[in-house]
């Protein structure tokens, strides 16, 4: 069997296409801010191969016109010197412009307070002097900044500012991550929020979401769309990305039926607006010692603090008034040369059951375990579709980034009685054998033809049924490989199948 090749940080070539990560550093916890043509994020970022869970960080700056290809702009803001209020680093950012200025409203983390700086032209950016705080917790409500707890970060928590204008009242909202005061210690997470109609005089609210869910609600957002409102937070027990719907911005907050966005490790999203339609833009957390199979010894996964930009996905908003992400077209603008199409399944390389080709399709059977086609095309970083059709049986799907022969690769496996899909890693290991990640949809039909697409790039792998965005994940182990179907005792329908690869270097479209 051929080995699998590794990915890790030092190995991660800086990229500036699609995933974005400058060299030598871990960043995170962005904001966007689209001026014009330009679509602008800030981003904490911390310069160092081993960081700890919370680094101390500096907010720095990229542009791009179509949020694919990034180009580095000056730092925007550095952690203040020893004894200035921000000296233990910035702690994520909100920007408006009003009045011919634009006004960044940041979090410090120790204490967490509101700062706020000011710039003529997004480059130089200057913060109030002498610097401080325009916004601190209330506590009447919330944990003060200066309660005296053993975690000062997790345990106090007023960071992740959001500003959302609420056109109606004249009026601009700032959602913030924070703590109630009372309450169950692991419970006391909530939404707070500020208002302002001048960004000069703020008013600190009683919580505007408060679920007793956990010790924090992060990176919240709070936006309009089709006549509803929308909470995005980050569940950090369960490191997912969830919201919330309201009818008006001030609440009441509901929880909708399957309210994850974003799950494994897919976390701190911002939206973006960009030719009418709105992108979720979330970021890859590393795996402490990079590799798919990294579980401590308690079985918990290791992650960073921080790690590359993810995929831009589509958001819209459906009939029924829930969210859901859809494959992003933009991303076809880096399709290059064909490596899988018309004739890729006439020599497939099977093992095992029944194989018969029709036309684009083939159609493979197993009574008994699992069956695999291989197809004798290699690819790395790919865009491939494929439509699959179980029509009885436990499983079938895709192999990706195969070594020689199958054992090793990644498995994408649709499941129609449990209704679900899910991501593994072969060969599976002994006794911890689990999914890379899971996804139960119960509202897609099985039966038939389901069109399936994958982005895969560098570490980053999407996938998309019917459009629908349904997993995320980073993969580490295997870099490049075969393609392949699979069935497992089922009889499964594939085809057309075809994959372009991924080109970096191609720029379309505008922001």
């Amino acid at each position: 069997m051929e080995s699998p090749r590794y990915y890790d940080r030092r190995d991660m070539a800086p990229c500036s296409t699609l995933h974005f990560r400058p060299e030598g550093a871990l960043i995170g916890d962005a904001s966007f801010f689209r001026n014009g043509d330009e679509c602008h994020i800030f981003y904490l970022s911390k310069r160092s191969d081993d960081p700890p869970r919370l680094p101390t960080c500096q907010l720095d700056h990229a542009v791009s016109n179509d949020l694919l290809h990034w180009e580095r702009l000056p730092t925007a803001l550095f952690p203040g010197k020893a004894g200035e209020p921000d000296d233990d680093g910035i702690g994520g950012c909100t920007i408006v412009y009003r009045d011919g200025r634009y006004h960044m409203f940041y979090a410090g983390t120790n204490p967490q307070v509101t700062y706020h700086a000011e710039s003529s032209d997004l480059i130089e950016w200057r913060k109030d002097s002498p610097l401080k705080p325009v916004i601190v917790p209330d506590p009447r409500w919330y944990m003060a900044h200066d309660a005296a707890v053993e975690d000062p970060y997790n345990e106090r928590g007023w960071r992740d500012p959001f500003l959302f204008h609420d056109d109606k009242r004249g009026r601009y909202v700032m959602t913030v991550t924070a703590r109630r005061n009372q309450g169950p210690w692991r419970e006391r997470g909530c939404v707070a929020w500020v208002v302002s109609r001048d960004l000069v005089d703020w008013e600190v609210q009683p919580p505007l979401y408060a679920p007793s869910l956990g010790m924090n609600l992060e990176v919240t957002e709070l936006f309009a769309m089709d006549g509803r409102y929308f909470l995005i937070f980050c569940h950090g027990e369960t490191n997912t990305t969830r919201y919330r719907v309201a009818d008006r911005p001030e609440g009441p907050y509901r929880c909708p039926v399957d309210d994850v966005l974003l799950p494994n490790y897919m976390y701190a999203p911002r939206t973006i607006e960009r030719q009418g339609k709105r992108y979720l833009i979330p970021w890859v957390a590393d795996r402490l010692n990079g590799s798919d199979d990294n579980r401590s010894e308690f079985g918990a996964e290791g992650v960073t603090w921080g790690g590359a930009l993810g995929t831009p996905q589509e958001m819209r908003c459906l009939p029924d008034g829930r969210l859901a992400l859809f494959f992003p077209e933009i991303v076809a603008g880096l399709s290059g040369a064909q490596t899988l199409g018309a004739g890729s399944l006439d020599h497939l390389q099977t093992e095992r059951g029944e194989w018969q080709r029709q036309g684009e399709t083939v159609l493979a059977s197993s009574d008994q375990g699992m069956a695999r086609g291989l197809v004798a095309v290699r690819g790395q970083d790919f865009l491939l579709s494929c439509g699959i059709r179980i029509r009885r049986g436990a499983a079938g799907g895709l192999i990706l980034r195969a070594g020689e022969g199958g054992e090793a690769g990644y498995y994408l496996r649709l499941e129609p009685a449990l209704k679900s899909v899910s991501l593994w890693r072969y060969p599976r290991p002994w006794f911890f054998s689990r999914p890379l990640a899971v996804r139960v949809i119960p509202d897609l039909d099985y039966g038939q033809t389901i069109a399936v697409k994958v982005i895969l790039h560098r570490h980053v792998l999407d996938v998309y049924l019917d459009g629908r965005h349904v997993l995320s994940r980073a993969v580490y182990d295997y870099r490049d490989g075969q393609f392949g179907l699979f069935v497992e005792d089922a009889e499964a329908e594939f085809g057309p199948l075809a994959a372009n690869t991924l080109e970096e270097g191609n720029r379309n479209g505008k922001c």
